[in-house]
This record gives structure tokens, sequence and C-alpha cells, in this order.
């Protein structure tokens, strides 16, 4: 498979390039902004012990959502303000720092992956499908995640105790660093990679022939194929769906692919949640009940505010 591949962009190289242009030019201008303030922000807070200030303010909250701890509490605000894949790399480094165990570690998954209100606002809203819809598919988004939460999350953080701060400031300032570039490059290379798989499927009419079954089952004539494309990289899948469907069509097929997140995302968040010992099965259970309950708020509400 990995051979015919090569050998297919060997051929005929152009929509390849042009696919790994396209995507590294989305990380760069949509997701670069916002992805290391946020995550050198929430590396610092561990790493400096910033965060266990934040675990006992967020504790209350926490309980009556999830019955969890305040470090639950803490990856979900980080997950819900800053998006993918900080949730996750948050939820890895309480894991490590022993606030998390593994038993946590699958519950707060419920919770703690999530599009970030930036990308939904920003790109989605600006660029794509306009600002009003884009506040409909936010707040569909966090009630998905949230019912998500309470339904497979509850119970979620066993100890508050366990960040170790570093003694110098500036240990903790080069280790978040470090942790951000690492978590940069990641991202970096997911979106090329599934950028350039997509080019890959659509020419040999994988896409094209996913979407037409897609079609087949539900999905509004003229989308299939656009929705196709976003289960492999949601920003690009996004973009397609408004410039093909109106918007009352397309808003919730879009709020369904930010909330799944895609191909992409999935590497991204695993990237972090291997090391923590979260299974894919379960990853994928959890993303596929949250974002079949984001489509069907967004549904109900675009069904009356249009």
């Amino acid at each position: 498979m990995f051979l015919g591949a090569c050998t297919a962009m060997l051929i005929k190289p152009e929509p390849y390039l042009d696919a790994a242009e396209k995507g590294f030019d989305l990380f760069l201008y949509n997701v670069l902004p916002s992805l290391v303030p946020f995550a050198f922000i929430s590396s610092f807070l561990n790493f400096s012990g910033g965060a266990e200030a934040l675990f006992a303010l967020l504790k209350k909250p926490s309980k009556i959502l999830f019955a969890g701890s305040g470090s639950a509490g803490y990856a979900f605000s980080l997950s819900l303000i800053s998006g993918y894949p900080i949730g996750a790399k948050t939820v890895t480094e309480l894991y490590g720092c022993g606030c998390l165990n593994k038993s946590d570690v699958s519950k707060a998954a419920a919770f703690t992956s999530t599009c970030g209100p930036l990308f939904i606002l920003g790109t989605v809203g600006v660029k794509f499908i306009g600002e009003g819809p884009a506040w409909i598919i936010l707040a569909a988004h966090v009630a998905a995640t949230v019912l998500n939460g309470m339904t497979f999350g509850r119970g979620a953080g066993s100890n508050d105790i366990g960040l170790t701060a570093e003694q110098n400031i500036f240990s903790a300032f080069s280790k978040a660093l470090s942790a951000t570039v690492n978590a940069a490059l990641s991202v970096a290379a997911c979106m090329i990679v599934f950028n350039v798989a997509a080019a890959l499927f659509r020419e040999i009419g994988a896409i094209s022939a996913f979407g037409y079954v897609l079609e087949k089952t539900g999905i509004p004539s003229g989308g299939g194929e656009a929705f196709a494309a976003g289960l492999i990289e949601m920003t690009m899948g996004s973009k397609m769906l408004s410039e093909t469907l109106p918007v009352n069509l397309s808003a919730p097929l879009i709020t369904f692919l930010v909330t799944f997140g895609g191909c992409s995302v999935h590497m991204q968040s695993m990237y972090f949640l291997n090391d923590a010992g979260l299974k894919y099965s379960r990853f994928f259970t959890l993303k596929l009940s949250q974002s079949i309950l984001a489509y069907a708020i967004s549904s109900l509400i675009f069904a009356f505010a249009v």
C-alpha cells in the first residue's frame, strides 16, 4: 500500500506537493497562532506548579459536571479554551505526574477533546460559513462535550496532588518551550500527511466513491465527497461543505466534523494519549458519541433558527 502511494506520488507529484503546501498553510495561518501560546501556557503551568492553584478553583465545577476532581476540571478548561490537541497533551502530562491514573484518563478523554473557539469562530465562522452559524456550531460542540463527559466521564480524577514544581523557573520555561515545539511539530506533520493522504484518495477516486455511498445513506446530495474529505482532515472538509451546501445543511455536518476531528486530529491526540495508556478504540468511541450528540443538537437548532 505504502509502496503504491509512493509510486503514485513519483509518477504525478504535482497534486501531492500542492496538498502538502495547503496542509502547511492551514497549520501556519489557522492553527499555529492559537496552538503555540496555549500549548506553552499549559506546559508552563504544569512544570512550574501553577496548575495546582487552578485545581482548587476548578474542583467544584468539575464535581458538579462530571463528579470529577480539580485536575480533571483543569484539563477540561484548557481543552475548551485551547482546542486540539491541548486537552490530550494536558491529560497525558497530568497522568505523567500522578494526578490522573489510567482509569481517570479513559474517563477524562470523554470531555477533554475539543475544537478551539478561535478555530470555530475565526476559521469556520469568518472564512467559511459566517459568524452567526459559527456561534451555533460552537454552542452545539460545547454542549455535546459536556453531555458526553456527564455520560462517559463521571468520576475522572483520583488525585489533585502530584505535580512537582521546578525549583528554577528557567528550567520550567525551558521544559515548557521544548514541549510546545514538540506539540507544534507533531500537529504540523499530521496536517501535512493527512492532506497528502486526502489528495491520494481523491486521485484514485476513493473519496468520490465513499462520498457517493454517504449520500445514499443520508448525507445531502452534493455534500458526500466534502464530508468524506473532512473525515480525513476536518478543515479541508469544512471548507468544501461551506462551498457546496446551503448553511442549514452544511452547518450540522461541519459541527460533526469539528467535533469528530478527522484522522488528522485523532493522530495528533493519540500522539499524546498513547503515552497515557489510552486505547484508540476507546478514544474513537468517545469521539463518535460526542460527534453524534453535536450533530443532533446543531441540526435541531438550525431546523428552528434558520
